[in-house]
């Protein structure tokens, strides 16, 4: 079979999926992958580009769909001018393409078929929290959803972020069983797309009774997200201008979440949970600078001498360092991977949940890390400071 005849098998049939891989020197794709989607009723061809390398986090993805006439030449003028090998499946066959060296093109029948089979749609036997054929108001004012409830392909990133917190969030709810209402914060709120959809979840899907405060430093996004939450009537839901550091709008929280703020910003949000008494801290940091600026320890010269790896390791230290700070004033704490690290690198979750009878622990790890990195954190020192480390 050549690979023109299984362009016309593969575009006539029943496509489950289709990866391109191995670019020619000099290709501005480094990868392809294709699979059915369903828009307005109607099969489409969901084509997403890589464009850059994901080895050193340079590379961003382009989605277009496509109608089964517009696929074939698209996939005819890939193979060999831009890639040297593709996979494709049906939900009965599967094919592998190589290129050669003199622009050679071999097709071969695989012997198994991937398991996978076709979906119309985007994951569409995913249990989502927020399921993707139930409209949410405010997710498509956000741009997130339809008004039928179908995911807007370029936001489907955004929708399983959503759905991938408010796992996070559902984890912990037994912890507030019995309890009248719940306090909750959003350090750097942004534009509120799961801050919105906490509330969704909890008041409307959950009926609980909940207060949520979402925080931000741009009066133009709090302004808007008040009009948001005003023309929904999202009535125990307030934004508020102002930064972390020097907030003091409560007294007590349940709950703290911060979704990358930025650098030491994170270490603020942790230390105000802490202060707060908060059951549940929730943080995605962002931009660990301050350890990379500071960290001096000759045993791990054969690292930090390169800047990149000084970067990540200073990041991954500084984690852990707030992780095992947590652990010693009284907090299970895990570090989780927030959604699929092919989408962003900056996707680790610190979760830490209050212990009951807040036991501590011996902060040796803690020290540890801080020995062998030369250098200390803002939370060790806000906290070692404030008496409670």
């Amino acid at each position: 079979m050549t690979y023109e005849e299984l362009i016309d098998k593969f575009t006539g049939g029943k496509i489950v999926r289709a990866v391109l891989s191995k670019p020619v020197k000099d290709a501005l794709k480094s990868g392809l992958k294709l699979r059915p989607v369903t828009v307005k009723g109607k099969i489409l061809y969901q084509v997403t580009s890589v464009i850059g390398k994901k080895s050193n986090n340079t590379y961003k993805e382009i989605h277009e769909n496509y109608t089964a006439a517009e696929l074939k030449p698209l996939l005819l003028s890939m193979i060999p001018d831009m890639f040297l090998q593709g996979l494709f499946e049906t939900e009965d066959e599967g094919y592998t393409v190589l290129a050669g060296k003199r622009g050679t093109v071999t097709v071969v029948k695989n012997k198994t078929v991937s398991a996978v089979k076709r979906e119309t749609g985007h994951n569409r036997t995913k249990n989502y929290l927020i399921p993707e054929d139930e409209p949410v108001p405010i997710m498509v004012e956000l741009g997130v959803m339809k008004k039928d409830g179908g995911v807007i392909a370029q936001r489907y990133d955004k929708f399983k972020q959503i759905n991938r917190y408010l796992e996070f969030v559902n984890d912990i709810l037994p912890r507030f069983e019995g309890k009248d209402k719940i306090t909750i914060i959003d350090f750097g709120c942004g534009k509120s797309y799961l801050t919105f959809a906490l509330y969704h979840f909890l008041v409307t899907k959950k009926k609980m009774n909940v207060h949520i405060i979402g925080l931000d430093l741009k009066s133009d996004v709090i302004a808007e997200c008040n009009r948001l939450k005003n023309k929904y009537r999202y009535d125990s839901l307030e934004f508020i201008e102002g930064d972390i550091e020097h907030f003091a709008g409560v007294e007590s929280v349940d709950m703290v979440f911060s979704l990358h703020a930025c650098d030491t910003a994170t270490d603020y949000a942790i230390y105000k949970a802490v202060i707060w008494g908060a059951d549940v801290i929730m943080a995605v940091p962002c931009c660990q600078h301050e350890l990379n600026k500071k960290i001096d320890s000759p045993s791990l010269r054969g690292v930090t001498d390169y800047g990149i790896l000084k970067d990540r390791l200073a990041a991954v230290m500084t984690d852990a360092m707030r992780a095992n700070t947590l652990k010693a004033i009284g907090y299970d704490t895990d570090i989780l991977e927030f959604i699929d690290m092919e989408h962003t690198p900056k996707n680790l979750l610190i979760r830490a949940v209050k212990r009951t009878s807040m036991r501590k622990v011996d902060p040796s790890k803690e020290r540890l890390l801080e020995e062998t990195a030369g250098a200390d954190i803002t939370l060790v020192r806000l906290l070692s400071e404030s008496g409670r480390l």
